[in-house]
Protein backbone atom coordinates (compact mmCIF):
# COMPACT_ATOMS: atom_id res chain seq x y z
CA UNK A 1 0.00 0.00 0.00
CA UNK A 2 1.04 3.60 -0.47
CA UNK A 3 0.67 6.31 2.14
CA UNK A 4 -0.92 4.27 4.96
CA UNK A 5 -0.61 6.38 8.11
CA UNK A 6 -0.77 5.16 11.71
CA UNK A 7 -3.98 7.13 12.18
CA UNK A 8 -5.54 5.48 9.14
CA UNK A 9 -4.56 2.05 10.44
CA UNK A 10 -6.07 2.69 13.84
CA UNK A 11 -9.23 4.01 12.22
CA UNK A 12 -9.40 0.83 10.19
CA UNK A 13 -9.11 -1.37 13.22
CA UNK A 14 -11.84 0.57 14.97
CA UNK A 15 -14.10 0.40 11.91
CA UNK A 16 -14.38 4.18 11.76
CA UNK A 17 -12.93 4.72 8.27
CA UNK A 18 -13.29 3.18 4.82
CA UNK A 19 -9.71 2.07 4.30
CA UNK A 20 -8.62 -1.34 3.05
CA UNK A 21 -8.66 -4.10 5.67
CA UNK A 22 -5.40 -5.21 7.25
CA UNK A 23 -3.80 -8.13 5.47
CA UNK A 24 -5.48 -7.45 2.15
CA UNK A 25 -3.51 -7.66 -1.10
CA UNK A 26 -3.74 -7.39 -4.86
CA UNK A 27 -1.65 -9.28 -7.39
CA UNK A 28 -1.31 -10.47 -11.00
CA UNK A 29 -1.62 -14.18 -11.85
CA UNK A 30 -0.61 -14.31 -15.53
CA UNK A 31 -1.12 -12.99 -19.07
CA UNK A 32 -4.10 -14.56 -20.84
CA UNK A 33 -4.96 -15.17 -24.51
CA UNK A 34 -8.29 -14.08 -26.04
CA UNK A 35 -11.23 -16.49 -25.94
CA UNK A 36 -13.02 -17.88 -29.00
CA UNK A 37 -14.89 -14.59 -29.39
CA UNK A 38 -11.63 -12.61 -29.38
CA UNK A 39 -12.39 -11.01 -26.04
CA UNK A 40 -10.44 -11.08 -22.82
CA UNK A 41 -12.45 -12.34 -19.87
CA UNK A 42 -11.10 -13.81 -16.63
CA UNK A 43 -13.07 -17.06 -16.80
CA UNK A 44 -13.64 -17.84 -20.50
CA UNK A 45 -10.16 -19.04 -21.49
CA UNK A 46 -10.58 -22.45 -19.88
CA UNK A 47 -7.60 -21.94 -17.62
CA UNK A 48 -5.25 -21.22 -20.52
CA UNK A 49 -2.56 -18.61 -20.09
CA UNK A 50 0.59 -17.40 -21.85
CA UNK A 51 3.64 -18.39 -19.78
CA UNK A 52 5.78 -16.05 -21.88
CA UNK A 53 5.12 -13.44 -24.53
CA UNK A 54 6.33 -13.21 -28.12
CA UNK A 55 6.80 -9.94 -29.98
CA UNK A 56 7.89 -9.48 -33.61
CA UNK A 57 9.76 -6.18 -33.98
CA UNK A 58 9.92 -6.26 -37.81
CA UNK A 59 7.07 -3.78 -38.15
CA UNK A 60 8.92 -1.25 -35.99
CA UNK A 61 11.55 -0.93 -38.73
CA UNK A 62 9.13 -0.72 -41.67
CA UNK A 63 6.90 1.94 -40.15
CA UNK A 64 3.72 0.46 -41.69
CA UNK A 65 0.58 -0.72 -39.95
CA UNK A 66 2.58 -3.47 -38.24
CA UNK A 67 4.53 -0.83 -36.34
CA UNK A 68 2.77 -1.31 -33.04
CA UNK A 69 3.48 -2.02 -29.43
CA UNK A 70 3.07 -5.14 -27.36
CA UNK A 71 0.01 -5.34 -25.11
CA UNK A 72 -0.65 -7.69 -22.23
CA UNK A 73 -4.02 -8.66 -20.77
CA UNK A 74 -3.32 -9.58 -17.18
CA UNK A 75 -5.53 -11.60 -14.86
CA UNK A 76 -5.62 -9.49 -11.71
CA UNK A 77 -6.79 -10.49 -8.24
CA UNK A 78 -8.01 -8.50 -5.26
CA UNK A 79 -8.24 -9.86 -1.73
CA UNK A 80 -9.81 -6.70 -0.33
CA UNK A 81 -12.66 -7.83 1.91
CA UNK A 82 -16.13 -6.36 1.92
CA UNK A 83 -16.34 -3.62 4.55
CA UNK A 84 -19.74 -2.02 4.07
CA UNK A 85 -21.55 -1.06 7.29
CA UNK A 86 -25.14 0.12 6.93
CA UNK A 87 -25.36 0.80 10.66
CA UNK A 88 -22.71 3.50 10.25
CA UNK A 89 -24.15 4.71 6.96
CA UNK A 90 -20.94 3.66 5.21
CA UNK A 91 -21.09 2.40 1.64
CA UNK A 92 -18.62 -0.20 0.39
CA UNK A 93 -15.11 1.34 0.63
CA UNK A 94 -13.20 -1.55 -0.89
CA UNK A 95 -14.12 -1.48 -4.55
CA UNK A 96 -10.68 -1.27 -6.18
CA UNK A 97 -10.28 0.98 -9.23
CA UNK A 98 -7.15 0.19 -11.23
CA UNK A 99 -5.78 3.33 -12.87
CA UNK A 100 -2.15 2.90 -13.96
CA UNK A 101 0.91 0.68 -14.05
CA UNK A 102 4.67 1.12 -14.01
CA UNK A 103 6.62 -0.99 -16.50
CA UNK A 104 10.36 -1.63 -16.35
CA UNK A 105 11.90 -3.40 -19.36
CA UNK A 106 14.94 -5.46 -18.39
CA UNK A 107 17.49 -7.82 -19.89
CA UNK A 108 17.50 -11.44 -18.77
CA UNK A 109 19.92 -10.60 -15.96
CA UNK A 110 17.39 -8.00 -14.72
CA UNK A 111 19.41 -4.97 -15.79
CA UNK A 112 17.24 -2.00 -16.77
CA UNK A 113 17.44 -1.47 -20.54
CA UNK A 114 18.63 2.01 -21.59
CA UNK A 115 16.57 3.43 -24.45
CA UNK A 116 19.05 6.19 -25.22
CA UNK A 117 19.36 5.96 -29.00
CA UNK A 118 16.86 8.79 -29.49
CA UNK A 119 16.64 12.35 -28.20
CA UNK A 120 15.12 12.86 -25.74
CA UNK A 121 15.81 9.47 -24.20
CA UNK A 122 12.78 7.26 -23.60
CA UNK A 123 12.20 6.71 -19.87
CA UNK A 124 12.54 3.27 -18.38
CA UNK A 125 10.69 2.51 -16.15
CA UNK A 126 7.64 4.33 -17.49
CA UNK A 127 3.99 4.76 -16.56
CA UNK A 128 1.11 3.50 -18.67
CA UNK A 129 -2.65 3.45 -18.27
CA UNK A 130 -4.62 0.44 -17.02
CA UNK A 131 -8.31 0.45 -16.16
CA UNK A 132 -10.72 -1.89 -14.42
CA UNK A 133 -12.71 -2.20 -11.20
CA UNK A 134 -12.57 -5.12 -8.79
CA UNK A 135 -15.34 -5.67 -6.27
CA UNK A 136 -14.45 -6.94 -2.78
CA UNK A 137 -13.78 -10.64 -2.36
CA UNK A 138 -16.59 -12.96 -1.36
CA UNK A 139 -16.42 -16.28 0.49
CA UNK A 140 -12.65 -16.03 0.78
CA UNK A 141 -11.97 -16.26 -2.96
CA UNK A 142 -10.15 -13.33 -4.61
CA UNK A 143 -12.19 -11.21 -6.98
CA UNK A 144 -10.72 -11.29 -10.48
CA UNK A 145 -10.65 -9.14 -13.59
CA UNK A 146 -8.52 -8.17 -16.58
CA UNK A 147 -6.07 -5.27 -16.70
CA UNK A 148 -5.03 -4.49 -20.26
CA UNK A 149 -1.91 -2.36 -20.68
CA UNK A 150 0.89 -1.57 -23.11
CA UNK A 151 4.02 -3.39 -21.98
CA UNK A 152 6.19 -2.28 -24.93
CA UNK A 153 5.06 1.02 -26.51
CA UNK A 154 5.75 1.59 -30.21
CA UNK A 155 8.73 3.95 -29.78
CA UNK A 156 10.52 1.33 -27.67
CA UNK A 157 10.02 -1.55 -30.10
CA UNK A 158 12.50 -0.36 -32.74
CA UNK A 159 15.27 -0.22 -30.15
CA UNK A 160 14.93 -3.86 -29.13
CA UNK A 161 16.78 -5.14 -32.20
CA UNK A 162 19.82 -6.21 -30.17
CA UNK A 163 17.56 -8.59 -28.27
CA UNK A 164 16.14 -10.34 -31.36
CA UNK A 165 16.07 -14.13 -31.03
CA UNK A 166 16.43 -13.56 -27.31
CA UNK A 167 14.31 -12.59 -24.36
CA UNK A 168 13.59 -9.53 -22.26
CA UNK A 169 11.68 -9.17 -19.00
CA UNK A 170 8.84 -6.76 -18.31
CA UNK A 171 8.42 -5.95 -14.63
CA UNK A 172 4.89 -4.64 -14.21
CA UNK A 173 3.45 -3.06 -11.08
CA UNK A 174 -0.20 -1.99 -11.15
CA UNK A 175 -1.63 0.81 -9.02
CA UNK A 176 -5.17 1.57 -7.96
CA UNK A 177 -7.34 3.38 -5.45
CA UNK A 178 -10.28 2.07 -3.45
CA UNK A 179 -13.58 3.89 -3.18
CA UNK A 180 -12.50 4.49 0.40
CA UNK A 181 -9.60 6.56 -1.00
CA UNK A 182 -6.91 4.04 -0.08
CA UNK A 183 -3.97 3.74 -2.51
CA UNK A 184 -3.14 0.14 -3.42
CA UNK A 185 0.06 -1.20 -4.99
CA UNK A 186 -0.10 -4.61 -6.63
CA UNK A 187 2.77 -7.01 -6.12
CA UNK A 188 5.27 -6.61 -9.01
CA UNK A 189 4.78 -9.13 -11.82
CA UNK A 190 7.76 -10.11 -14.00
CA UNK A 191 6.85 -11.39 -17.46
CA UNK A 192 9.33 -12.85 -20.02
CA UNK A 193 8.87 -11.75 -23.66
CA UNK A 194 10.60 -13.40 -26.62
CA UNK A 195 11.83 -10.84 -29.18
CA UNK A 196 11.64 -12.23 -32.74
CA UNK A 197 12.04 -10.88 -36.26
CA UNK A 198 10.23 -11.89 -39.46
CA UNK A 199 8.39 -14.68 -37.67
CA UNK A 200 4.95 -13.13 -37.22
CA UNK A 201 5.23 -10.61 -40.06
CA UNK A 202 3.90 -10.91 -43.63
CA UNK A 203 4.34 -8.24 -46.30
CA UNK A 204 1.12 -7.77 -48.31
CA UNK A 205 3.00 -7.60 -51.62
CA UNK A 206 4.35 -11.10 -51.01
CA UNK A 207 0.80 -12.47 -51.25
CA UNK A 208 0.27 -11.28 -54.85
CA UNK A 209 -0.34 -14.21 -57.15
CA UNK A 210 -0.65 -16.70 -54.32
CA UNK A 211 -4.46 -16.53 -54.10
CA UNK A 212 -4.26 -16.03 -50.38
CA UNK A 213 -6.64 -13.83 -48.42
CA UNK A 214 -6.21 -12.21 -45.05
CA UNK A 215 -8.40 -14.95 -43.57
CA UNK A 216 -6.07 -17.59 -45.00
CA UNK A 217 -3.17 -15.96 -43.21
CA UNK A 218 -4.86 -15.12 -39.94
CA UNK A 219 -6.83 -18.35 -39.73
CA UNK A 220 -8.73 -18.44 -36.46
CA UNK A 221 -6.28 -16.13 -34.73
CA UNK A 222 -7.69 -12.90 -33.36
CA UNK A 223 -6.30 -9.94 -35.31
CA UNK A 224 -5.84 -7.72 -32.26
CA UNK A 225 -2.28 -7.54 -30.96
CA UNK A 226 -1.13 -8.93 -34.31
CA UNK A 227 2.58 -9.54 -34.57
CA UNK A 228 2.58 -10.90 -31.04
CA UNK A 229 1.90 -14.16 -29.19
CA UNK A 230 1.60 -16.32 -32.30
CA UNK A 231 -0.61 -13.94 -34.28
CA UNK A 232 0.45 -12.84 -37.75
CA UNK A 233 0.51 -9.18 -38.80
CA UNK A 234 -0.01 -8.35 -42.49
CA UNK A 235 1.78 -5.13 -43.44
CA UNK A 236 -0.13 -3.15 -46.07
CA UNK A 237 2.67 -0.67 -46.67
CA UNK A 238 5.39 -2.85 -48.14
Amino acid sequence: MRGVSVLAFLSLMLGLAGCAPAGSSAYVSFNIPPDSSCTYTPTATGGKFLPEGEFDITGAATGGNCNQGYRVNLLVNSELRANKDVTLGRTEPNVLQIDSAQVRLMSQDKRTIAFDRVTPHLPNPFLTTANNSLVPTAAGDPSIGIASLMAIPKPYAKMLDKFKDGEILAEIQIFGTTTGDESIEFKPFVYPIQIVENKLYVCLSSLVGKNLTRTDIYGKDCPDNAGADGRICIDDGC
